[in-house]
């Protein structure tokens, strides 16, 4: 009678943190889609300004069209290119484009007027670590 073993990864090939997530979990298409097309509502500008913003700022011609595919819940095939993402959060005010498309990897966006915010929580954890293992060492020159 055959012993069963575990499934190990090939020899030679490491196994990647990604192999952990189910196939198709970063799959954020509608999501950023949805975002794109909040972002439009909310930024208070036309289409075709951002369009021209945009075309401005990359130096690559970007076309109300093209963003109207952007942001079209049934255009699947028609995705912001990346290049855009920076010029899209500049222009609209809002970074819930990159929260969409980085959120379900487990990475965060800060806007610039968070990241005081952060930096001070940061450095409070840090604090708080340094305090324990300075008991831990004071601790050990007491026994």
């Amino acid at each position: 009678m055959a012993k069963k073993t575990e499934a190990k990864p090939p020899q030679g090939k490491p196994t990647l943190p990604s192999q952990k997530l189910k196939a198709g979990s970063l799959r954020t298409s509608e999501t950023v889609k949805e975002a794109l097309r909040t972002a439009l509502r909310n930024c208070g500008l036309s289409r075709e300004t951002v369009a021209d913003e945009l075309t401005r700022l990359t130096g690559e011609a970007v076309s109300i069209h093209q963003i109207n595919n952007w942001a079209a819940p049934g255009k699947d095939d028609r995705s912001i290119p990346l290049e855009q993402l920076a010029a899209l959060t500049f222009v609209t005010g809002d970074a819930g484009l990159a929260r969409a498309a980085l959120s379900c990897a487990g990475w965060a966006v800060l806007r610039p007027d968070e990241v005081p915010y952060f930096e001070l929580g940061r450095m409070a954890a840090e604090d708080r670590e340094r305090t324990r293992k300075k008991r831990e060492i004071l601790e050990r020159i007491k026994s």
